[in-house]
């Protein structure tokens, strides 16, 4: 896959989330935020299996090795997925969709931090394009923050460290169909018996009241916008994707104007253009790809001389067997 078409997948992504953004909101009049977060990823988890066992058999690198970063990874998951779900119950699909979003910002922040990665610096004017947009859409207001709007806020730090395990974990297995899955089962079991164990299991009636946004979200707001984020990030860094999918507040905010009447002011339209703008500079920077050395220097096994993937151009290790 080339670059430029693992940005449009990463897009893609990014308006699966946008347009499930409202199924977020419309879910809390059936179910609690802890049975919506489970039955939504078991059904995603569900869908993907079949393509994560056909890719599995395909692959020739080993996933041995790599199941701890795999169970990290989903519970970091599990938590941003968590507190993200209950954010929309506590504040607008606007705030909660764009507040989310500040782990635009946040990637290379924690990249440079935790990961002692070099992000480009062309990420960095993306970064804070996209957060200005974020901020304008958000109301342009930093004061008298709601309870919503800390939980969207804490799901962004949890989204931004999960972005860059992702990037080394594609990196290094070259199964994000697997990792996806994975990460859906292990976020359904959790949230599921959490709340069964708290709130009881839910009714009859109320799955199937919920059962449009149920399968909505489970399908495509889960099942295979992850999967397509994953799949792209094999291709461009974590620091791209996550402005590139910052796109999603802008579909979102547009979704929700014709749905559910929230409104886009002069403000917001700005700040659109402040998202978009920062997208296309992200789009533009070339991938380096610093979770492949990452990778790379995780892997213990020998290596053969450096040869180049065709459809990236970048260099890999081959492993001998």
């Amino acid at each position: 896959m080339r670059p430029n078409q693992a940005i449009t997948v990463a897009l893609l992504a990014a308006l699966a989330w946008g347009i499930g953004n409202v199924a977020q909101k419309t879910i809390f009049e059936h179910l609690d935020g802890w049975a919506a977060t489970g039955i939504t990823s078991i059904v995603g988890a569900a869908v993907l299996l079949p393509l994560a066992r056909r890719e599995d058999g395909a692959s020739r690198i080993p996933a041995r090795g790599s199941w701890g970063l795999l169970a990290a990874l989903s519970l970091v998951f599990t938590v941003a997925s968590t507190l993200m779900q209950f954010s929309y119950g506590l504040t607008t699909v606007t705030n909660a969709g764009f507040l989310t979003n500040t782990s635009a910002v946040l990637t290379p922040i924690l990249a440079w931090a935790c990961f002692r990665q070099h992000p480009a610096l062309a990420i960095w004017p993306a970064s804070l394009l996209a957060l200005l947009g974020i901020f304008l859409m958000a109301g342009a207001r930093l004061g008298n923050l709601s309870p919503g709007d800390l939980l969207a806020l804490s799901s962004a730090v949890a989204y931004a460290f999960w972005t860059l395990m992702v990037g080394i974990y594609v990196m290094r297995t070259r199964r994000p169909i697997l990792m996806t899955a994975v990460q859906l089962a292990v976020c359904g079991t959790l949230c599921t018996g959490i709340g069964a164990a708290l709130n009881g299991p839910p009714t009859v009636a109320d799955l199937v009241a919920a059962l449009p946004e149920i399968l909505f979200i489970g399908l495509v707001s889960k099942g295979l916008a992850f999967m397509l984020m994953a799949v792209s990030q094999q291709h461009i860094s974590a620091t791209s994707i996550g402005v590139i999918v910052s796109a999603e507040a802008v579909f979102g905010a547009m979704i929700a104007a014709v749905l559910l009447g929230e409104t886009m002011d002069v403000p917001r339209g700005i700040g659109s253009l402040c998202i978009i703008l920062g997208v296309v500079i992200a789009a533009r920077i070339p991938s380096a790809l610093p979770e492949m050395a990452m990778a790379e220097t995780a892997m213990p096994e020998k290596t053969t001389p450096e040869k180049a993937i065709p459809e990236t151009g970048l260099p890999v290790r081959s492993r001998q067997p």
